[in-house]
């Protein structure tokens, strides 16, 4: 069985009016449900529409994100033909850690909107 919540009429006026002045164009319906659920369970409508929000955020980080995954794949077969080749030691060291720096930047990246992803998924359950 559901939870009872009993809000006053000044809560539900509140609640109304966030909705009715609410202006962002990124904002979809979902967010605004997900404010209404996060006062139904006592965080609070900002909490949850903008954790909403921020979850909606990094799916779309995400997308954009699979052809720089493809390329860091590239980087790292480029790299073992690096390591491969007869060039000069030093031109070898320069251009291995140059396209580390550039995998390892683009991972810690990756793993930071992971992370986010990640705890908005937990919170919006």
């Amino acid at each position: 069985m559901g939870k009872v919540i009993k809000l006053t009429e000044a809560d539900l006026e509140k609640i109304v009016r966030k909705v009715i002045e609410e202006q962002e164009t990124e904002e979809g319906i979902s967010d605004v449900y997900q404010g209404l659920r996060g006062v139904w369970r006592g965080y609070g409508y900002d909490y949850y529409k903008y954790t909403s929000t921020l979850r909606n955020l990094t799916r779309k980080l995400k997308k954009l994100d699979e052809p720089n995954t493809r390329i860091m794949d590239q980087l790292t077969d480029l790299k073992g033909k690096v390591q491969a080749s007869k060039m000069p030691a030093q031109s070898k060291f320069d251009l291995e850690n140059e396209i580390d720096d550039a995998v390892n930047y683009f991972t810690s990246y990756a793993n930071a909107i992971d992370k986010i992803e990640k705890l908005t998924s937990q919170t919006l359950k």
